[in-house]
């Protein structure tokens, strides 16, 4: 069996940075400004194998490996009430599934993995954001819970792109500039 260096191998094309793959085109805005962690632009692998937008799966924005955790991240310059629940949780489930698939192809066993989707938001402005940026904060947004008790993922955080740069920091002890 291979592991996920493989997959990293594989797709050493698509090797990008937070910096790229927090960029919203259509605002021409980066949410995260940090270039030193080299992370797989998993929008690009899917671009790649599906040129037809039209049929082209709905999928996170980047993956960061560490150790046996992959994270999975969506890119969200929206605030919290303006982000569409449904998308969210299609961009999990479609992104899982296709990822799944890229590993098996490569041989690699994805239950030796633990895999955490994160959604990094706009930061909120209160009191205009009060329910989902003070009430709500800390908690799973979205709609996403089901999929951690169905085991979908180990772990799933739903917050704003600074709880996403400080966690960085506490987790790994790398700083991220974002």
């Amino acid at each position: 069996m291979a592991d996920i260096g493989q997959f990293i191998r594989t797709y050493s094309s698509c090797k990008s940075t937070f910096k790229e793959t927090s960029f919203d085109s259509d605002n021409n805005h980066y949410l995260c400004k940090d270039e030193s962690q080299e992370v797989i632009d998993f929008d690009k692998i899917l671009e790649e194998k599906y040129p037809d937008s039209n049929v082209r799966p709905k999928s996170f924005d980047t993956i960061f490996v560490y150790d046996n955790f992959v994270f999975c991240i969506e890119f969200k310059n929206q605030k919290p009430a303006q982000i569409n629940n449904q998308d969210i949780c299609e961009k999990l489930t479609d992104g899982k599934a296709e990822l799944d698939t890229l590993l098996q192809a490569l041989h690699i066993q994805v239950n030796d993995y633990e895999l955490i989707y994160c959604v990094a938001y706009k930061k909120c402005i209160e009191p205009r954001d009060r329910y989902k940026c003070g009430i709500q904060k800390g908690k799973v947004l979205f709609g996403l819970e089901q999929y951690k008790e169905q085991n979908i993922v180990k772990e799933i955080f739903t917050d704003t792109v600074d709880f996403f740069t400080k966690e960085f920091k506490k987790q790994f002890t790398k700083e991220l500039v974002c």
